[in-house]
């Protein structure tokens, strides 16, 4: 906990900060909390760091283009800290604004390369844009992945996307519809991206995710069985009919992609 004077201290430093140092571009916030007398293992404790973002974040968030290079540099040179205040300014800001600030949100995406920096960019400020402006960003979303996905990226659109149908049904048919064009990739993290929808479909609409299987029972192509295969999650008369077709084939890769949805009717019958 804080103590009461330290709060205000902090908040008061928080001021002064943005006020006399930023500029200058003096972005070295530490300062406002290096003389905090108690740490842990030598760190000044998280609850301080957490305080001193926020509080910069709300101050920042009422005129944040005053603050966009010193957002920029913290993001990029200012360590977890520096990534919490970013994010929590940014989230902010984006959805009271949206579009305004896509291009940041754009460079980004693409630059972060870290696991988990990616993933916090996306369960903090990706997903809540998505949810309060979807026309928009799942256009964004697909955009990125056709263009700029590297793995991290990629499992983070396919997990926001299928987050997002949990959340609004009626988006089902065309976050499906968007992901499909993707169906032929090779890229093994697009295909597993597609094989989460198709399961997550299964829970949210089940006429719809049967609808899919009736429309694929002519295809020969391995690239859409492999996924159909291994996002069977229910032992119907269609899937049973498609699994004996596949088994059929001379194409090792469909006969595989048999043998993968057998098992897993065998694992639903189990339950």
């Amino acid at each position: 906990m804080i103590s009461y004077d330290w709060h205000q201290r902090l908040k008061k430093d928080c001021i002064d900060f943005l006020n006399n140092k930023i500029p200058y571009k003096d972005y070295d916030f530490e300062i406002i909390y290096n003389a905090y007398p108690e740490r842990v293992n030598g760190e000044i404790p998280q609850y301080v760091t957490t305080f001193v973002a926020k509080e910069l974040a709300k101050k920042i968030a009422r005129k944040p283009d005053q603050f966009l290079n010193f957002l920029e540099f913290i993001q990029k040179n200012k360590g977890v800290v520096g990534k919490k205040i970013f994010n929590i300014v940014i989230q902010k800001v984006a959805l009271r604004n949206p579009g305004k600030y896509d291009q940041m949100l754009n460079d980004l995406i693409i630059e972060t390369e870290d696991e988990n920096s990616l993933k916090k960019i996306f369960d903090n400020i990706i997903f809540p844009l998505l949810k309060r402006y979807p026309e928009k960003y799942i256009d964004k979303l697909i955009e990125w992945l056709r263009h700029h996905a590297n793995k991290y990226m990629i499992e983070n659109i396919f997990k926001s996307l299928s987050n997002y149908i949990k959340t609004n049904k009626e988006k089902t048919r065309e976050i499906f519809e968007n992901c499909e064009s993707f169906w032929n990739s090779d890229n093994q993290y697009i295909r597993s991206g597609n094989i989460k929808i198709l399961k997550r479909i299964f829970k949210v609409n089940p006429e719809l995710y049967r609808e899919i299987y009736s429309s694929y029972q002519s295809t020969y192509n391995p690239n859409f069985i492999e996924i159909l295969a291994s996002a069977v999650s229910e032992d119907s008369k269609i899937i049973r009919q498609l699994i004996e077709r596949w088994n059929k084939s001379g194409n090792i890769r469909i006969k595989k992609a048999a043998a993968i949805a057998k098992k897993n009717i065998a694992k639903i019958k189990k339950k």
